[in-house]
């Protein structure tokens, strides 16, 4: 039985507000860096490499799309494994995807920082970047707090802020159409191409889709709704990348000399001006990301909370915001700490590495939701199959290094779990 605290919280978010929640949780800062990096792996093939890879990655949406369908409670993949595999396998589950968020916020503020000292150089002195860090933090906290149509609201605004100037870019570039990049992408890469290195990389350009069920409380249908939010927005931001792509590689030979692809393409169009709007956006794009990383991070921590009475105040909804307040300020000071006490490569390898967790048991749980009720379902189990698959296959991807952090990680999640037993099964019927 699902604990009834969840009824507390506020239905407030629509479908197209899901589809734009899902296209700000992917594209973040990364579509801004992306041409370079993919460039300097797979080198003029790289304008094909986001279409390519989009096909694992909309394999695993599918099978997210499939488990979000038979809930409209809030928990996401936490809520899938536990359904699935029981309480220990979905606290886990969803100890790594709070890990995931929580990492993920506070990697993206140092981006945003260096993004914005790139402007304002006087930003970048370590007293400035500590103000910067938890000036923007308490902003995105108060914006929460006050209640879920507010915070949506919000990611609304950045989510268009972000599209505005890089669309406005691929527009401009396709028209001007300085340089053909299409006949030389037509060759394979050669012998010694990091293929693996390049799946890994573009997969996780992808990643953020995966928490879209998370805060499903707060969503007017989510059974019916988040599924097809999920489908679309998925293929808008695959046209998104295969177009930046094409317009940063039509107006800069050669990426691998560049660090801001986007930026720099831009510059080389129409100026200084063109720079200066698409930095503004990447801005706009990393606070969007936060934003939408505050929502969810701390609506995983209410979920595992629920019917746990030594986790208790993480379940606390304020009476008159309706909102998870306790969890939102918690998820805000821990994101906060490592924040200040990380750099944003570090960071974001850690999120990507406790991400894994979150992909395999929601692929591997398909198959046991299917007998809950009917549902968004994909053709025979040959998806679900396929998806636990790749994720296995990210697993193996790993270095000694993050082998051991995830197994620390997951053995702290373990200690919680045993020291918080929850009262009762709160597994939805």
């Amino acid at each position: 039985m699902q604990d009834n605290s969840s009824e507390k919280l506020v239905r407030a978010v629509g479908f197209w507000g899901l589809v734009a929640m899902c296209i700000n949780a992917v594209v973040g800062s990364g579509v801004f860096l992306l041409p370079t990096e993919s460039y300097k792996l797979l080198g003029p093939f790289s304008l094909w490499a986001p279409l390519i890879f989009a096909l694992p990655v909309f394999i695993l949406v599918l099978c997210f799309a499939e488990a979000a369908s038979h809930f409209s409670e809030p928990g996401g993949a936490y809520l899938y494994a536990k359904t699935a595999f029981g309480d220990f396998i979905g606290f886990e589950t969803g100890w790594m995807n709070w890990l995931a968020r929580v990492t993920s916020l506070a990697a993206l503020s140092n981006g945003f920082v260096v993004s914005l000292a790139r402007i304002f150089p006087s930003l970048g002195t370590p007293v400035a970047r500590a103000a910067v860090i938890v000036g923007s933090l308490a902003i995105l906290t108060a914006i929460h707090y006050v209640g879920v149509k507010y915070g949506a609201a919000s990611i609304y605004v950045f989510t268009l802020g972000k599209l505005i100037p890089l669309v406005g870019f691929i527009v401009v570039a396709l028209i001007a159409w300085k340089h053909n990049p299409i006949p030389a992408s037509m060759h394979l890469p050669g012998p010694g191409t990091d293929w693996s290195g390049a799946a890994l990389f573009m997969l996780f350009a992808y990643a953020g889709f995966e928490n879209m069920g998370v805060p499903a409380g707060e969503f007017r249908n989510p059974r019916k709704e988040l599924p097809r939010a999920l489908l679309v927005g998925t293929l808008a931001i695959a046209a998104i990348y295969v177009l930046a792509q094409l317009g940063a590689m039509s107006a800069l030979p050669d990426l691998s000399k560049t660090a801001t692809p986007i930026a720099d393409a831009a510059a080389a169009l129409i100026g200084s001006t063109g720079a200066i709007i698409v930095t503004l956006g990447a801005l706009l794009s990393m606070a969007g990301t936060n934003s939408g990383t505050v929502l969810e991070g701390s609506r995983m921590l209410y979920a595992i909370s629920l019917g746990r009475p030594r986790l208790r105040a993480l379940s606390y909804v304020h009476p008159s915001f309706r909102t998870p307040s306790v969890a939102i300020i918690i998820h805000v000071i821990f994101a906060t700490a490592l924040a200040l006490g990380g750099s944003f490569a570090k960071l974001a390898m850690l999120s990507a590495v406790a991400r894994l967790t979150t992909y395999l048991f929601t692929c591997a749980a398909v198959p046991r939701l299917r007998k809950l009720n009917e549902g968004f379902q994909t053709p025979t189990l040959v998806l679900p199959i396929l998806g636990t698959l790749i994720s296995l296959a990210l697993f193996f991807t790993l270095n000694a290094f993050n082998f051991i952090a995830a197994a620390i990680a997951l053995a702290v999640g373990a200690v919680i779990f045993v020291v918080s037993p929850p009262t009762t099964d709160s597994t939805p019927s």
